[in-house]
């Protein structure tokens, strides 16, 4: 059995031996109060090395003995990146179990949030459990959270009581991730998106406004099963809906899979005791093998930017980190080689105050998330660019159609096969 003692009792300084990594649950399953504890002792502790693929919080601050890294500067992680990516770790999120598990990422001490126990002494990651898995297993100690405010999942979220060293009650509500009211231009992306998805495919959906409105324009399909990376609000309100049921998927039928809920409150309480929600590690989610069983998966993904080759930037703006690789690259080779599959790219045309294209001649910083081999449909409020199978000129002109107006002419002329 765990350890339990009060929170006013956890000394991180007499745990954490130089050198050591601390790691924890990314997102909103972060245990934003054992990190609060972790700021305010830093300045006690050896020198020590953080690791979160991704983060809501600002809990954690910049404290000289600490090193952070992370999977790159999206959300509230970018401000550990403000001068420069140097700590940034260039990975698919499906490659993260097994470089945890190797110790090419190490993780000596985690940090996670439980509910139960059980009948049977079992406790419960809630939220997520991405690499949580691999981290426990390798790591020599694990620091747990015990929050009764958290949702009981089913899956991969089980937390055997023998796996937990020190357990510190701590009721907090948890991370909440409203997406912001769709505009216009973002319904218009979904539309567009939405005629791209035939009844019958499994979907994924990235994370963001694009996407929950793309769920929203989804109200005309039948038979949709989902096998994804986030679960957000608008999943579940499609599985509310019967339009998500699930009885089409080669594996899993009757289950929407992923490996981490992000939404609000209503999705927590929809997922709790819901044996229709499975939350996977990330081994098992992005791998692919397992999503290579799919016939007509459907990926839809964001971007920075998009060069008129096809080539996708997630990560980087003006040479700042505030994107990741996340789980885009493998959910794009997925649906492309998924037989009746599609990978779509949804982006807006221009930044917010239109400013600046995002469908640029070259990409900016020289960073490519998902190479131009594997651009299939890139998607604006403009409409759909095909490219599959296109020529470098044809799908300048494709790409072209689809920026908006008032940078078409520009990027014509900046274009090395329209020139």
């Amino acid at each position: 059995m765990p350890h339990q003692l009060a929170s006013e009792a956890l000394d991180f300084s007499r745990l954490i031996r130089a050198g050591e990594t601390v790691g924890w649950a990314e997102a909103t399953a972060e245990p934003v109060f054992l990190v609060r504890l972790l700021d305010a002792q830093a300045a006690r502790c050896a020198p020590f090395r953080v690791f979160f693929p991704l983060t809501f919080s600002d809990a954690l601050g910049a404290h000289p003995g600490v090193t952070v890294t992370a999977l790159g500067g999206a959300s509230a992680g970018r401000r550990f990146f403000a001068e420069g990516g140097g700590n940034v770790i260039p990975s698919n999120i499906s490659d993260v179990p097994a470089l945890i598990a190797s110790g090419r990422i190490p993780v000596d001490i985690v940090l996670l949030q439980v509910s139960g126990p059980d009948v049977g002494g079992r406790y419960n990651a809630g939220l997520g459990i991405e690499h949580l898995g691999a981290a426990i297993e390798r790591s020599r100690l694990v620091v747990a959270q015990l929050n009764p405010e958290l949702p009981w999942t089913h899956g991969d979220t089980t937390v055997a009581a023998e796996a937990i060293g020190l357990l510190v009650p701590a009721p907090e509500p948890p991370i909440e991730l409203p997406a912001r009211p769709p505009s216009s231009t973002d319904r218009a992306i979904a539309e567009h998106v939405a005629r791209l998805i035939p009844d019958r495919a499994t979907l994924e959906l990235g994370l963001g406004a694009i996407p929950e409105a793309v769920a929203g324009a989804l109200g005309g399909k039948r038979g949709l099963g989902v096998h994804s990376g986030a679960i957000g609000n608008g999943i579940a309100g499609l599985m509310d809906a019967g339009i998500v049921d699930n009885t089409h998927k080669e594996i899993d039928a009757g289950f929407t899979v992923g490996t981490m809920l992000m939404g609000t409150r209503r999705l927590y309480r929809f997922a709790h005791r819901n044996p229709a929600l499975q939350l996977r590690a990330t081994s098992y989610t992005h791998d692919a093998l397992v999503l290579g069983n799919f016939r007509r998966f459907i990926a839809v993904n964001g971007a920075l930017e998009v060069d008129l080759t096809g080539q996708v930037n997630a990560e980087t703006a003006a040479g700042r980190h505030i994107g990741l690789v996340g789980g885009q690259m493998d959910f794009v080779r997925a649906a492309n080689r998924s037989p009746e599959g599609r990978s779509i790219i949804a982006l807006q045309s221009t930044n917010r105050d239109r400013s600046r294209s995002r469908i640029v001649p070259r990409l900016s910083d020289g960073v490519v998330t998902t190479p131009r081999a594997e651009a299939d449909a890139i998607v604006t409020e403009h409409g759909i660019a095909e490219l599959r199978g296109l020529t470098l000129a044809e799908r300048a002109r494709a790409l072209i159609e689809i920026a908006d107006p008032a940078f078409r002419a520009e990027l014509a002329r900046a274009s090395e096969w329209l020139v």
